[in-house]
C-alpha cells in the first residue's frame, strides 16, 4: 500500500516534470525517511540544494541508514558552491569537529567566515566566537562584537548572549551592565545556558537595562 502511494507520488510529479521538496517532506512525514529517500536523491540529481542538506542530516546521523560522514561533507559542499548558506554552516562545523577525519580549524574559519560574509547570523556569530577565542586568527574583540551584532540584529539568540558577556566583561565595548542586562533577557527566558551564566556571575539583575542606546549602527538587541 505504501509503495503505491508513493509511486503515484512519483508518477504524479513525473507527469507534471517536477517533483517538489515538499513533496518529499511529506512522504517522509507520513512514510519515514527510508521511503523518501530515493525522492531526496533524484531531487539532489537536480541541484535541489534543501534535498541536499535533508539528505547530509540522514548521512551524517546514521539513524535510519548507515553514517556517512563523507556524503554528507560532499552533499554540503555541493549545496555550499550553490550558495546555500545552512549547508556552508554546518561543512564548516564538520571542519570543527575532531570526531571527524576532515578536522581543519582553518579550513573551518574559512568556511564560516564564507557563510557570515554573505549575512548568516549562525556563522557571524561562530566568526565572532573564533575571533573571541583567537583560535586560527589573533584574538580581536571589537571585530567579534561587530559579528555578534550582526548577528544579534537577526536575532539571533546566542550573539545576543555572547554581546552580553561582552558588555559585562567590557572586551571589544566599554562595560555597560545595563545593556549587559538587555541583551542577555530573550536568552535568560528561553533558558541559553550562555545567558544565564553570564546573568548569574556579573549579577546582573541589579543593574537596569539600558535604554540610552547612543551608536547609530545599532539602535536595540
Amino acid at each position: 500500500m505504501i509503495k503505491n502511494i508513493i509511486a503515484s507520488v512519483l508518477l504524479i510529479s513525473n507527469l507534471h516534470g517536477v517533483m517538489t521538496y515538499q513533496e518529499a517532506k511529506e512522504v517522509e512525514k507520513k512514510f519515514g525517511v527510508m521511503k523518501s529517500l530515493r525522492m531526496y536523491k533524484i531531487l539532489a540529481e537536480q541541484d535541489n540544494v534543501e534535498a541536499m542538506f535533508r539528505l547530509a542530516q540522514i548521512y551524517s546521523s546514521g539513524k535510519t541508514i548507515k553514517r556517512s560522514i563523507s556524503k554528507a561533507k560532499d552533499l554540503l559542499q555541493r549545496a555550499s558552491n550553490l550558495n546555500h548558506h545552512k549547508s556552508t554552516y554546518y561543512l564548516g562545523k564538520i571542519y570543527l569537529s575532531e570526531k571527524t577525519p576532515y578536522y581543519d580549524l582553518a579550513t573551518a574559519f574559512n568556511t564560516f567566515l564564507k557563510a557570515a560574509n554573505k549575512g548568516y547570523a549562525p556563522a557571524q556569530n561562530m566568526i565572532g566566537q573564533f575571533l573571541t577565542k583567537g583560535i586560527v586568527v589573533e584574538k580581536d574583540y571589537k571585530m567579534a562584537v561587530i559579528y555578534f551584532e550582526r548577528a544579534s540584529k537577526q536575532d539571533y539568540v546566542e550573539a545576543q548572549c555572547n554581546l552580553s558577556f561582552m558588555y559585562a566583561s567590557g572586551k571589544g565595548v566599554f562595560p555597560n551592565f545595563g545593556r549587559a542586562n538587555q541583551f542577555a533577557r530573550k536568552g535568560l527566558s528561553l533558558g541559553n545556558k550562555k545567558c544565564k551564566k553570564v546573568w548569574e556571575d556579573y549579577n546582573l539583575q541589579k543593574y537596569d537595562e539600558d535604554k540610552g542606546w547612543k551608536f547609530n549602527f545599532y539602535t536595540k538587541p
